[in-house]
């Protein structure tokens, strides 16, 4: 009998007693870590006794229910009762949840980038090449001379971490074939020996303009019950300061989308910090609409019914002149759209477990 360990490892008796057991064990040690991270929120206290209390709060939340330190501050839970705190899904939580909802023999679809190209190549509408290692040379020089700009991205990252960008012109790549050897080594090295390259995704000016530096895109949430597919939990990323990507965990800026109108309602980045504009360009935010939205709930409605044993995908779109295409596809997608939304997820997660007669 093969066992199940991400079952194991998402068991909520399992985490709840591990978080409270290492808030007595290491209770001093997360305590400074909840200092710290007050500091890094840019919390300032009056006196000692508000400082105390708002640490013995957070401790409490953390041992008792898992929830970060950075949770606390972002879901803003000292301005709120506990049956409101207990309404937002903790990190950890949103694991359980998206397992119970999927068949994990499909989580290498997902989870390999290039396996999630194959399966939804229709939708991707660019280019898309793997190397496997140096034998793979030849065609990462192919590739360079058929696209002027080309992303690079490891086959399992996560949150933009390790993607690159690679402008052939301006390296001045192709004019001498020790640079492209270089090149190649260089990205095989810092990808443990294999990575997907793609053809630069030219996004349309509605969306480039908020940050052009970044392919702001959308995440759209579905739900798949039956034939029927809900879809939920909608934000826009916009980048920030000139990064490459829209992130929230590399700086960029969530902003929730309101599922029928497409319209944008709230707006905030993973350090606590609200907007109404973006800050480097100065485009208005909230009362945005995200443009073609009926054809982004279309798309998704259709890729949610290409892998019928998953129950729930964060799909990731960008929208270019040809209309909205499939960036990426993320079967463990996190619940971010609860940051700006101050609008927990946990109530109708559940009506959607309940709904597909699963338990977590």
């Amino acid at each position: 009998m093969k066992i199940n360990l991400a079952n194991i490892k998402n068991n909520r008796v399992i985490r709840h007693i591990y978080y409270f057991m290492k808030s007595i064990v290491y209770r001093r040690a997360l305590r400074e870590k909840a200092k710290k991270t007050l500091r890094n929120f840019c919390l300032d206290f009056n006196n000692r006794d508000d400082l105390n209390k708002t640490l013995a709060d957070m401790l409490r939340m953390y041992a008792l229910f898992g929830y970060s330190f950075d949770e606390y501050l972002l879901f803003h839970f000292a301005e709120k009762t506990m049956k409101q705190r207990r309404s937002f899904v903790a990190d950890w939580e949103h694991l359980g949840y998206t397992c119970a909802m999927n068949k994990s023999e499909n989580d290498e679809l997902f989870d390999n980038k290039w396996k999630t190209y194959q399966t939804f190549r229709s939708y991707f509408h660019r280019d898309v090449q793997i190397c496997n290692g140096i034998e793979d040379m030849s065609l990462f020089y192919q590739f360079l001379k058929k696209h002027e700009n080309i992303v690079i991205k490891p086959m399992d990252g996560t949150c933009g971490r390790g993607v690159k960008i690679i402008n052939i012109e301006s390296q001045d790549i192709l004019t001498e074939q020790s640079k492209c050897e270089q090149l190649y080594k260089q990205l095989l090295k810092e990808s443990n020996g294999r990575f997907i390259m793609e053809e630069f995704i030219i996004q349309s000016e509605e969306t480039r303009k908020f940050h052009p530096a970044s392919v702001n895109t959308v995440r759209v949430t579905t739900i798949r019950i039956g034939e029927k597919v809900h879809i939920t939990n909608c934000f826009f990323r916009i980048g920030q300061h000139g990064k490459h990507v829209d992130n929230g965990g590399s700086g960029g800026i969530i902003c929730a989308v309101e599922a029928e109108s497409g319209s944008i309602f709230a707006a905030a980045d993973e350090y606590g910090n609200k907007f109404k504009i973006q800050p480097d360009t100065g485009e208005q935010i909230i009362g945005y609409i995200i443009p073609r939205w009926g054809e982004a709930k279309n798309l998704v409605t259709e890729l949610a019914k290409v892998v019928p044993d998953n129950h729930y995908t964060g799909w990731d779109l960008a929208l270019t002149k040809r209309g909205w295409i499939l960036v990426e596809a993320n079967r463990r997608g996190q619940f971010l759209w609860q940051i700006p939304s101050q609008i927990g997820f946990r109530d109708e997660i559940n009506h959607y477990l309940k709904q597909l007669g699963l338990k977590y």
